[in-house]
């Protein structure tokens, strides 16, 4: 089994990426099997349900309750991200306690998965790959990249989130060339989505010449 973590900062186009990788294997012509885990997902997946009204909860729902309380959550007991968005990123010390207690979880799933399925091809998307400290779990590195004023832009659009949020979003995270001198393998997104077609079809093809 090929693991790739792919990575990449805000607003960069990492799920363009994957979703081109998934529509790809499903060729008849692609002969492997690949695996697509969002790191992303799965810590949604953690903090899904309600603490209140008998929905499905999570020990990480409430562990985000005991440590942020109620002002992140709505009035049925839902949590409410980007409340939790905001205040993160204006609070380093409790952006480092939701790490803390997310990460764990979320790297036990993604190996979880792994092992249950063992594909020929997985490619891991995980945003905070460098930040986790985490780039020896895999076998390769591929990260997804673009200048900073096309994060912003991006970002905003997509996100309706201001653009000074963006901006301390993008200041957490890895800075850009120490993502890029890390890496095994770059895809640049500043171009047309045709160009990024070709680009994701290149390297699948090279993945599979390394299994």
């Amino acid at each position: 089994m090929l693991t790739i973590a792919l990575t990449g900062g805000i607003g960069s186009g990492k799920t363009a990426v994957t979703d081109l990788f998934q529509q790809l294997a499903t060729k008849p012509d692609f002969e492997h099997s690949l695996q697509i885990i969002d790191a992303d997902m799965i810590a949604r997946e953690l903090l899904a349900g309600s603490l209140t009204n008998g929905k499905v909860r999570t020990k990480a729902l409430f562990e985000v309750h005991q440590l942020f309380g109620a002002d992140v959550f709505d009035t049925d007991g839902y949590l409410n991200r980007s409340q939790l968005r905001s205040l993160i990123f204006s609070s380093p010390p409790q952006k480092k306690q939701l790490e803390a207690l997310l990460h764990p979880m979320v790297y036990e799933q993604i190996f979880s998965l792994l092992s249950q399925n063992t594909p020929d091809i997985a490619i891991i998307a995980i945003p905070l790959l460098f930040e986790t400290q985490a780039e020896h779990k895999f076998d390769r590195i591929l990260v997804i990249d673009v200048p900073v004023d096309i994060q912003i832009e991006r970002s905003s659009k997509r996100d309706s989130c201001s653009p000074d949020l963006i901006k301390k979003i993008i200041s957490s995270q890895a800075n850009r060339q120490v993502r890029l001198d890390q890496a095994d393998d770059i895809i640049d997104n500043s171009g047309t989505f045709l160009e990024l077609q070709a680009k994701v079809n290149s390297l699948l093809q090279y993945y599979q010449s390394l299994l």
